[in-house]
């Protein structure tokens, strides 16, 4: 089925991506966004202070300004990190295994990726039957992919729930800095 052909081309796609960054780079890549979040949402209240202390900075928005270059930097530094020791696994001659787990971990990222999109497909469909259910039925991907998706999603969808109320509640709450 067409859509197996797809779920193969990707993955190989997947594949040489992982070969060619490394675990390192590839989970940075992935996780970048949420390290960023949690780094935002750990340490943008220092970021706040040292803004209004050392430069007196003094606004409503100082908040948010705080919370997205926080984020930035956050990202940064885990990229900055997965750099170093990438070239840290080069150095020693372990290359070779930073980019045989890089490609493994993109197998993952598709399967997970997939997942969420196949999951979507799938809420479609029933509404609009844009393709037949038997059809999707003789497809592998679409079988594996539906399993992973029961079992996956939910934990994404409550942390990814969780993170957006605290943000939301980090930003919204009022809270003057201290002058010292």
């Amino acid at each position: 089925m067409v859509l197996d052909i797809i779920t193969g081309i990707v993955l190989v796609y997947g594949i040489y991506i992982g070969l060619k960054k490394g675990l390192f780079v590839s989970v940075a890549a992935f996780l970048s966004i949420l390290i960023g979040i949690i780094g935002a949402l750990k340490f943008s209240n220092v970021v706040k202070e040292l803004l209004f202390t050392k430069l007196g900075w003094d606004t409503s928005f100082l908040p948010i300004i705080s919370f997205i270059l926080t984020f930035f930097l956050s990202i940064l530094l885990v990229k900055f990190v997965a750099n170093m020791l990438t070239k840290v696994f080069e150095t020693v001659y372990l290359g070779f295994v930073n980019r045989l787990f890089g490609a493994l971990f993109q197998i993952l990222v598709v399967i997970l990726v997939g997942s969420v999109f196949l999951s979507l497909f799938d809420e479609v469909n029933n509404i609009f039957k844009l393709v037949e259910t038997e059809t999707l039925q003789q497809s592998y991907s679409y079988k594996t992919y539906l399993v992973l998706s029961e079992d996956i999603l939910p934990s994404l969808y409550n942390m990814v729930k969780s993170l957006f109320a605290r943000s939301v509640d980090m930003l919204t709450t009022p809270e003057e800095p201290t002058a010292v």
